[in-house]
């Protein structure tokens, strides 16, 4: 039987598609501020957004009569008609938001209309106006929404972890301030002010503030970009190849001046930088597409982060292509070695810089050939005699090894004829692997005391969640502390490093960002495998000395002990033997 549903059922459920989560109140309130011409603009959150999230600014401010009105449905100063749809240059103009969040939270805004000697204060709490009331108060508004999704206990329920929505708060933040340059913005977090962003600063220095760091890395670490065309005008900064990491959260696309997501022109960045950059990582960018009213549509969806391009595909290539002139302008390109026979002289491209596709390949079969490894797939060195199986504590004689260089020796095969050809890298690599697993699955690990303690800055949510971990860090073998504002001193590392050459920074770093992506409520639900791929990395393990016959009897001793001494966590193979006949075979 068909009905109506209840008001109150309905606006509950639109307010599920606008306000997902505390983010989503951040993100709307923040833009309300920016539409309405504010100059200052401060968040303060408690409790991670779950029981309040405010936002003050000195902009128009309301009459008593809008500030009634606002929290209707579809109410909106920003479009009168159809036509308007088609040139909006404001956050906001469907007039869902505030309705939404008053549907599922405690609200009370504050406002005063600039020249009006009074001002006006509404209450309102899971759509029912409690009260309106006249109040003394600054020109602008202050919006406090208590206790989110009180009336909607399943949503309130699935929400991620505190690290997690705070996370996702410090994101809606940092996309409308990377777009305001002229805005002065404060956020305080639980009574504490994390960030003071000044009006009128240029773009690297806001960067520099959002992430903690120097300006001098940051001038180092970006490369503008720029071009105008009919189609779209790009501007903005992308990272250099070399500070490109795993885990990359800057990455940012703007078009007249709002944030959108967009996996294809992400992929366009991406070609733009052809084979520079490390496997499996993402340079940061900060990119700004300007395009003409009418050739791009924003009302795709509520939260109105996608956007759809009339001319995407052009729009595509000019954004390839501008990443690659920039690119190529700071002499981030491989040098082609002439007097090699085997590497093309040049890269074929009709018009200078753009490769299309199919030269980007008859490019790459032109290039180096990889070198032939020949190996045995199916050989076990664990097998003997097809069924016996190596002891933990084998018997066999390496009293004479051969130094290839480059990291290789090679040593009479432990389990037969033919020799093995060892990776001493990627061996230490797969024995540090396994024995720090087992530590810090273990009770206790030994933390070496660092006799120079190091100072990190980090940015504020990284910083927020290693010292809210602090413990669970210690679990793992690293012992900080706070040490000023989004700053940390680390007095202690796991003492498996035993003086190998470690990166502390570039470890923690990643250990935040496992930490921020768990969704659990405890940092123990994070595999212990992810903790020791991430301080792997950032390990070195590259010989510093030739190496001796005692260490080659303990790294062949200690790699056959692993569970899976034959491949390297990080990829390839700790070992590969060759058989006599292989040998006899290559002598032919």
């Amino acid at each position: 039987m068909l009905k109506i549903l209840p008001e109150k059922i309905s606006n509950l459920i639109a307010a599920g598609e606008v306000i997902q989560r505390p983010s989503s109140v951040v993100k709307e309130l923040m833009e309300n501020s920016v539409d309405a011409g504010a100059t200052s603009i401060t968040l303060i959150i408690n409790d991670y957004g779950k029981t309040l999230i405010q936002v003050l600014d000195n902009g128009s401010g309301m009459t008593k009569e809008e500030a009634e009105l606002c929290f209707c449905s579809h109410a909106t100063s920003k479009i009168d008609s159809i036509e308007d749809i088609d040139r909006i240059h404001t956050f906001g103009f469907r007039g869902e938001a505030l309705a939404s969040i008053a549907a599922c939270a405690d609200v009370v805004l504050k406002t005063r209309k600039n020249g009006e000697d009074v001002g006006t204060q509404v209450h309102i709490k899971a759509g029912k106006i409690e009260g309106v009331s006249e109040i003394a108060t600054a020109t602008g508004c202050n919006i406090a929404v208590r206790n989110l999704f009180f009336n909607i206990p399943a949503r309130r329920k699935f929400l991620k972890s505190d690290t997690s929505e705070y996370r996702q708060i410090l994101n809606e933040f940092t996309r409308v301030v990377l777009t305001r340059l002229n805005i002065e913005f404060k956020f305080i977090s639980n009574s504490k002010e994390i960030m003071h962003l000044v009006a009128n600063e240029s773009f690297k220095q806001r960067v520099t503030t959002l992430l903690n760091t120097s300006m001098l890395k940051v001038s180092k670490d970006l490369l503008e970009i720029s071009v105008d065309t009919t189609v779209v005008r790009i501007s903005g900064y992308i990272g250099t190849p070399h500070s490109a990491k795993k885990s990359q959260q800057n990455t940012y696309l703007f078009v007249n001046e709002r944030y959108f997501r967009s996996p294809v022109l992400h992929k366009a960045v991406m070609n733009g930088y052809s084979r520079l950059l490390a496997e499996d990582t993402t340079p940061a960018y900060y990119i700004f597409l300007n395009v003409p009213d009418g050739e791009f549509d924003v009302n795709i969806s509520p939260s109105k982060s996608e956007v759809k391009f009339e001319n995407e595909q052009a729009i595509f290539q000019i954004l390839e292509a501008t990443v690659k002139e920039a690119i190529g302008r700071n002499a981030f390109v491989p040098v082609i070695e002439f007097a090699n026979p085997d590497v093309p002289h040049e890269i074929s491209s009709a018009d200078g810089f753009t490769i299309t596709p199919q030269e980007r390949e008859a490019y790459s079969k032109r290039s180096f050939k990889k070198p032939e490894i020949i190996y045995d797939p199916l050989f076990n060195p664990f097998k003997k005699d097809d069924e016996h199986i190596f002891e933990r504590e084998p018997s066999y004689d390496l009293s004479q090894f051969l130094n290839l260089g480059d990291g290789l020796i090679a040593i009479n095969n432990p389990n037969g004829e033919g020799v093995m050809v060892i990776d001493i890298v990627r061996a230490k690599q797969r024995i540090f692997y396994e024995n720090y697993i087992k530590t810090i699955s273990g009770a206790n690990i030994a933390i070496q005391e660092e006799l120079f303690p190091k100072s990190l800055s980090l940015e504020n949510a990284k910083y927020t969640v290693l010292v809210e971990n602090s413990d669970y860090l210690k679990s793992i073998g690293f012992e900080i502390r706070p040490f000023g504002k989004n700053s940390i001193v680390v007095s202690g590392t796991p003492s498996n490093f035993n003086g190998e050459k470690f990166s502390v920074e570039d470890c923690l770093e990643e250990i935040a960002e496992l930490l921020l992506q768990n969704t659990s409520s405890s940092p123990d639900a994070i595999n212990p495998e992810s903790i020791a791929l991430k301080v792997l990395r950032y390990t070195n393990f590259t010989p510093q000395v030739e190496p001796s016959q005692s260490f080659v009897n303990e790294l062949v001793r200690q790699l056959l002990k692993c569970s899976s001494a034959a491949v390297c966590p990080l990829g390839g193979y700790c070992f590969t033997v060759i058989s006599k006949e292989q040998i006899y075979k290559q002598l032919l």
